[in-house]
């Protein structure tokens, strides 16, 4: 096993107002990276492929949509709420442990609930255990969140997050693969996928576990004044939430109906593998604008400027997409996508780091903006189903994904450069 000194990220104590944390050295990005990469196998996979085959094979093809949205409407449930509570626990035993024993109690209560999850065969069992897998892998990934402001030095947040979204790209490639190609029974499959998990997970515990605890002076604010602090337009809490949340819905529903739109509109021979491609290339864009945006944006202290940048970047996407059909410029629209999304990705969620009220409630208050993420997975299929039988078809769905997009930039100019410090 390598020793503490290098696995660790400080070489000095934890972060507090006196002591900043150190920069993010190599061993500790790889070990954050490696957490992330194994969550999102576990979040992505089953949605993806798994659940769809499951709830269909349980209800019969009648059955299967309306079945596959309420097991998927729980499990989102139960993440949103499970997330910030998550956290908020996290940040009162950060001083004992480090919030190595959040991680490890999701570690090991997910594994246990995806191993289940594959070997269940009605429709009650799948949503049960599906749902658990949302709780309980939602116990480790919100403080997990929290872990980039408690060692990670402000100087390396966007470069900390460019890192954690390319884990999050590739962990959506290999564990598509993984249940398709690899293991494609559905218990074999989830088998596959709780190993994953527990392997990727158990290494941040051990280095959690060893590094200096973090302590942060308590802030002695009551609730309603935190929920002020978080909704307070000065400080820029509420404007990030609204603007994650925007951009969120609007590649959810532009991905949505992708294989509809590849087959109907752009007429290509085979959608699935059309679908395949556009992935790949999307995601070698997000790897490269991830790491290289987060660096510059670090550098320049100008989180909020990229995030405009990134949304607009998207917004001009969709209108692409929705004027033009040709292969060709649909290559194109997707690493321009995937660019957008990866850039967003980095400073967005250094910019969520930036507004918060207290760093010693960042695990509730990140789990609070992980919300903005989640709701429109539950929320997108209706709204896009809508807007593509009574606006405009998939044409229309790209355009309103376009307007959504735009208003996202302008929320996100509206942060301040500065945000002011909350009254207690």
């Amino acid at each position: 096993m390598p020793n503490e000194d290098q696995v660790a990220a400080p070489e000095e104590a934890s972060p507090s107002p006196a002591s900043p944390a150190p920069r993010l050295n190599r061993p500790f990005a790889a070990t954050l990276m490696l957490s992330y990469f194994g969550a999102n196998v576990a979040l992505v996979a089953p949605i993806q492929n798994v659940l769809p085959r499951m709830v269909e094979s349980a209800t019969g093809s009648a059955g299967k949509a309306l079945g596959l949205g309420v097991v998927t409407g729980i499990g989102a449930l139960a993440a949103l709420i499970v997330n910030p509570v998550a956290g908020h626990y996290s940040d009162h035993w950060v001083a004992r442990d480090n919030r190595w024993v959040a991680v490890l109690i999701g570690l090991l209560t997910g594994g246990v609930s995806l191993e289940f999850l594959g070997l269940s065969r009605s429709l009650v069992a799948i949503a049960i255990w599906w749902t658990l897998c949302q709780a309980t892998i939602n116990i480790a990934y919100s403080p997990m969140s929290a872990i980039v402001v408690d060692h990670v030095d402000r100087r390396s947040w966007g470069l900390a997050w460019g890192l954690i979204s390319v884990a999050q790209a590739v962990g959506l490639i290999v564990g598509f693969a993984l249940v398709v190609d690899v293991f494609p029974s559905a218990a074999g499959g989830m088998a596959a996928v709780a190993c994953v998990y527990a392997a990727c997970l158990a290494p941040l515990v051990y280095v959690l576990y060893r590094l200096p605890r973090v302590s942060y002076p308590p802030s002695g604010r009551r609730l309603r004044a935190a929920m002020g602090a978080l909704l307070s337009t000065g400080q820029g809490f509420g404007l990030v939430w609204l603007g994650k949340f925007l951009v969120m819905l609007a590649e959810t529903i532009a991905l949505l109906y992708l294989f509809y739109y590849l087959q109907d509109v752009v007429h290509y021979s085979n959608p699935g593998q059309g679908q395949l491609i556009l992935v790949l290339i999307a995601t070698v864009a997000v790897i490269i604008a991830t790491v290289a945006v987060g660096r510059i944006a670090d550098r320049t202290g100008g989180y909020r400027r990229f995030a405009v940048f990134a949304a607009a970047l998207m917004a001009l996407t969709g209108f692409a997409l929705a004027g033009f059909s040709s292969w060709s410029s649909v290559i194109v629209c997707a690493f321009a996508l995937g660019a957008g999304y990866g850039a967003f990705q980095s400073v967005s969620q250094a910019l969520s780091i930036v507004v918060l009220p207290d760093p010693a409630s960042a695990g509730r208050d990140l789990g609070i903006i992980n919300i903005a993420s989640a709701i429109p997975a539950v929320i997108g299929a209706p709204i896009a189903g809508l807007v593509v039988d009574h606006v405009g078809g998939y044409r229309g769905l790209f355009v309103f994904a376009g307007l959504l997009a735009v208003v996202a930039a302008v929320v996100f100019a509206r942060v301040p450069d500065t945000p002011r410090s909350p009254s207690a």
